[in-house]
């Protein structure tokens, strides 16, 4: 059954839901990780190591992210390509963040924030972001059409 194309079809509220949802998640925890670093490094390498100076801009990038992910829940046609990015980004800091601040040493409180901070987003950004670029054809089109 074919159902009428509307942007609420293409774009429903669930999606923007997300978006801020996961603006407010990566405020709470830039913050948290900006403000407390140690505890933050601490917690995940389950040690007692000197914290790097690149998890403190770890948290202002994730602090960034947070922009990213309110900017598209608002113009979601606009700024569809953000979502990509911040799929990459996902990919790319759960790597670093293997790599670089675990030294390839995984216990159950990292493979906890890779799945939970990393792994788990990707899907959904990237289904959205799908979505979001089929909202601006969408859009694009009913503007030419007037």
């Amino acid at each position: 059954m074919n159902s009428i194309k509307t942007p609420q079809t293409i774009f429903p509220n669930w999606m923007r839901g997300f978006l801020l949802i996961s603006a407010a998640y990566n405020i709470l925890w830039g913050i948290f990780i900006g403000y407390f670093p140690e505890t933050f490094f601490q917690w995940v390498t389950e040690s007692e190591a000197s914290v790097p100076g690149a998890i403190t801009w770890q948290g202002k990038g994730v602090l960034l992210m947070a922009g990213v992910y309110l900017t598209c829940a608002i113009h979601p046609g606009r700024f569809w390509y953000l979502l990509f990015f911040a799929a990459f980004t996902k990919i790319a800091g759960g790597i670093w963040f293997y790599f670089y601040i675990l030294e390839q040493q995984v216990g159950d409180k990292a493979t906890f924030h890779l799945l939970m901070n990393d792994g788990i987003w990707v899907p959904f950004l990237v289904f959205i972001g799908l979505r979001a670029h089929a909202y601006s054809k969408f859009k694009r089109s009913t503007e030419n059409q007037a």
